[in-house]
C-alpha cells in the first residue's frame, strides 16, 4: 500500500478556496455589527480570493521573510471606506477570516504535513494581522505602501 504525501497548508488552502470563502461568509453574516451594511455576497466576499492568494503565496516563501505589502488589502480599505465600515468592523472581518482558514485547516488536518502545520500557522497569524494593517491604513486614508513588485 503506498502512502499518501502530505500536503503543504498553502495547497489545502489553495484546493479549499471556496469553502473557505463560503464559511467566512456563512460567519460574517452572523455578526449583526456587518450586516448592518447592507452588502450583496458577491460585494461583501468580492475581496477575499485575492487576499487569500496573497495568503498562500505569503507560505510559499521563506517562513521568515518580512510579509510583503498587499495590494489587495489596501484596495479593500479603500473599498470598505466607501461602504461605511469602520477599523472595528475591519478587525472583525479579519477575524473571522482566520477562524474560517483554520478551520479548513482543521478539517483536512489528516492531509497535511504535521512537522510544518505550526509554522505555517505562525505565517498566517503574521500575513493576515499585515493585511489588516494595510486594510485600516487605507481605511483611515492614510498613505498606502507600495505593493512589491
Amino acid at each position: 500500500m503506498k502512502l499518501k504525501k502530505a500536503m503543504s497548508v498553502a495547497d489545502i488552502l489553495e484546493r479549499e478556496l471556496e469553502p473557505t470563502i463560503k464559511e467566512w461568509l456563512r460567519r460574517v453574516n452572523l455578526v449583526p455589527e456587518l450586516t448592518d451594511v447592507p452588502l450583496s455576497d458577491a460585494d461583501r466576499t468580492g475581496h477575499l480570493p485575492k487576499l487569500c492568494y496573497d495568503l498562500i503565496s505569503r507560505l510559499r516563501l521563506a517562513k521568515d521573510a518580512h510579509p510583503p505589502v498587499s495590494a489587495a488589502a489596501a484596495a479593500h480599505g479603500q473599498l470598505r471606506r466607501a461602504q461605511g465600515y469602520s477599523a472595528s468592523m475591519l478587525i472583525e472581518e479579519s477575524r473571522v477570516f482566520q477562524v474560517a482558514t483554520f478551520s479548513a485547516l482543521h478539517l483536512h488536518q489528516s492531509e497535511l504535513d504535521q512537522n510544518q502545520v505550526l509554522l505555517d500557522v505562525m505565517v498566517i497569524a503574521d500575513e493576515v494581522d499585515a493585511q489588516l494593517m494595510e486594510t485600516v491604513r487605507s481605511l483611515m486614508g492614510g498613505k498606502v505602501a507600495e505593493a512589491a513588485a
